[in-house]
This record gives C-alpha cells, structure tokens and sequence, in this order.
C-alpha cells in the first residue's frame, strides 16, 4: 500500500530526525567524541578511521577484521569477514538492532555488504537476500517479495533518507519506501540491464554502467545529474561514483576526478595536483558538502565544506604508504564525517595488534590492560574485566593466526 503524505506527517519526522541528531549530539558532547582530524593520528593497526563526524563514536569496539564499512548520518555498520554485522551510533530508530538471523553462526545467514542511512539500515546476506531494520515510516524497510529471491538475487543495497535502493546481479535496479523520494524517481530513462555499481545520495543517484558510461536520476536543482560532454565515453570512461547531498563525483580510468553540480562550499574545487594521471585516485566518496579521494599511492585528500573537520585528514593516512601499517583500500563519507578502511587480515583472539599474530607484543598490552574494565582490546572472553580468562585465550592462539 502507497504511504500516505502529509505536511503533518513530515514535520512530524522532522521533528523526530532534529530530536535524534540533538540527542545524539549531546551524548558525543558527553563522551568526549571528537574529530581525529588533521591535528590528530591513527593508529596503523587500526581497520579503519573516521573523522569529521560529532554524532557517533569513531572508535568503536570491534572483535574481528572488517571487510566493508559504512557511514551514515548518526550511525555507522560495518561487515566482518565472518559475515558478522556491527553497528554502533545511535539507535533511536531501531537501526542498530541487529536481527537475529542475520551472521555467521547456526541458524544464521552471513551478510556481505551493508549501507547505513539516515535512520535504517540495510544489508545484503550471502544468499543473496536483503534484510533491512530501523525507522519505517514510508516502508523503507519493507523489502518487495521479488528482490533478492533465489531468482533474483540482489548485488548491492543502498539505504537513503526516506527509500532503499537495491542492485540486482543482472544489472537491474529496485526502489521502495517513499515514493515521493527524488532519488527513488522512475528508471524511464535507464536500460533494463547493464548497472554494475550504484551510488545513492540524498536527493539523487548516479548508476555506473558494464560500459564505464553513467546515468543519473533525481534531483538536479544544482546540476547534479548533468553529466559532462565526454564524460563516460570512449577515453574517459567512469570507474568510480559517489553523490554528495548535491554534487556528484567521478573517477576516470585515467585515475583523475571529474566533479559537477553545487560548489556553493567548494566540493568541486579539487586541489592542485590532487585526482590526476600522475597522481591518479582509486576510490571516492562524498558528504553533504566535501569529497574524499584515495590515491593510488595510499594517500588520502578531501576538499570542500569543513564545518566538522571533515577534511582535516589524519597525518598518517595524509602521505604516501609506507611498509608500517596496512595500506587503505576504500574511503567513506557521510553527511559531516569521513572515513578511511585497511585491507582485511587474518584474525584471531589474542592479536591486539592485529598484525595477524599473537606474539610477546600483545601479551605485553594485555598486561597493561589488566585487571581493568574498559572492556575491548584485552577482554576477550567479553565478561567485562581483563584477567586470566584472557590471559588463557591470547596464549592458546600463541604464533601466527591460522597456524
């Protein structure tokens, strides 16, 4: 059944959205949460990095190697390599109450790719199969009966304000939850099959094509989906998309950057020397006003709107890899945060380090730890303190993980 659509309605949601983001916003405030930022660091045993964002911890505790990794407006999800769903941020929608038969365990189906909205969440399992939870006002989270069947099953999903969007393997696409949504308008002008890669942004969405050509769909009050002359075409044909809240970026196969629509705030405005074929990029994201580029030489750029530090990128993801850390392999952004994720590694209780082995370096943080109730890196038996349980776990995996 179509939802029904009143300015009551809406104001009402308004009203619940500005309570959740105050809400949340105060328990950063509280927390102490801040921006890594240009002025902070990371760690390079770290699976990943945010930055910028003031609505959700950017370092939550995580027991495992993550494989994917999402941001959203006041939540963020993470896939491991297990298939386990982590979610952490706020909850005033339901969106990180995991169900019970989404993971890796009996009974369980593994998820392998998740999109973390503004107060939903969605995941595709290994089955092929989508589950989504959180807010539902406009029917978001009610997944039509034929997406993701064994006939039909689903490549990618993307959860946006008020809609869900899925990639289907064979290149079709399918839209539910508001209607109304822009982003969610119509596919009269895109080809049945075709898509491989799909970016979905607040008010419209960019469709990447088995051609490198792209399509756009939704709003366009800025320009957002008036794709460049050339753009996509024999020579400079697109191997990566990602939508702001109204600019769009892209990546050519030459490795340089390609942006249009609003640059009210700068988030067109790539730097000098920055996305080029002699400096070329491999992945890209967009927030509400800023970019993020990985470059092929491991180093991260942003530019644009920085009302939270958004572009101020950590130190030692700002040069080149080095042989002392993980290298990067994907950026995020959402809204007014940024992010960064490592290549996935092998893990096993015990290797705080995560260096894929439990050696005399993780017994020594598990001795400075002890006896304390922080409760993440060295309890890893989770029963709230770090003791000889712990002790017993990181010496039975003792050399390296796997072995």
């Amino acid at each position: 059944m179509t939802p029904r659509f009143t300015l009551r309605g809406d104001a009402a949601r308004a009203r619940r959205r500005k309570s959740a983001i105050t809400a949340a916003t105060v328990l950063a405030s509280g927390l102490g949460v801040a921006a890594a930022g240009g002025s902070g660091d990371v760690e390079a045993a770290d699976d990943f990095v945010f930055w910028g964002t003031p609505y959700y911890h950017s370092d939550p505790c995580i027991r495992g190697s993550v494989a994917q990794l999402s941001m959203g407006i006041l939540h963020a999800a993470a896939v491991l390599e297990d298939g386990t769903i982590e979610c952490w941020g706020s909850n005033f929608f339901g969106e990180c109450e995991i169900p019970g038969d989404v993971g890796p365990g009996p009974f369980q189906v593994p998820a392998v790719q998740a999109s973390a909205g503004e107060g939903h969440t969605a995941v595709v399992l290994a089955d092929g199969s989508v589950r989504c939870w959180g807010e539902n006002e406009y029917g978001e989270c009610v997944v039509p009966p034929w997406v993701g069947s064994p006939d039909n099953p689903v490549r990618s999903v993307h959860a946006g304000v008020y809609s869900t969007t899925a990639l289907m393997m064979d290149g079709s696409v399918a839209c539910w939850g508001n209607a109304a949504a822009q982003d969610c308008d119509p596919f009269t002008d895109l080809p049945e099959r075709g898509l491989r890669r799909l970016s979905v942004g607040e008010n419209h969405t960019i469709g990447l094509m088995d051609d490198g050509s792209i399509r756009c769909w939704g709003a366009n009050f800025h320009g957002q989906c008036d794709i460049p002359e050339g753009v996509g075409g024999p020579g400079d044909r697109v191997i990566a998309i990602a939508t702001g809240y109204s600019h769009t970026v892209v990546l050519l196969e030459d490795g340089s950057v390609r942006c249009w629509g609003d640059d009210s705030v700068g988030q067109l405005s790539v730097p000098r020397g920055i996305g080029t074929p002699t400096r070329p990029g491999i992945a890209l994201a967009a927030g509400q006003g800023h970019t993020v580029l990985l470059h092929e030489d491991g180093s991260v750029a942003c530019w644009g709107y920085n009302s939270g530090g958004q572009i101020e990128v950590p130190r030692s993801i700002a040069e080149p890899h080095d042989e002392s850390s993980r290298p990067l392999v994907d950026v995020v952004a959402k809204g007014l945060g940024s992010g960064a994720i490592r290549t996935a590694i092998a893990f096993c209780s015990g290797d705080l380090d995560r260096d894929a082995r439990v050696d005399g370096v993780d017994l020594g943080a598990m001795l400075l730890d002890w006896g304390g109730r922080d409760g993440c890196r060295s309890d890893i038996d989770e029963d709230g303190v770090v003791g000889a349980g712990d002790l017993g776990l990181l010496l039975s995996n003792w050399g390296p993980c796997g072995s």
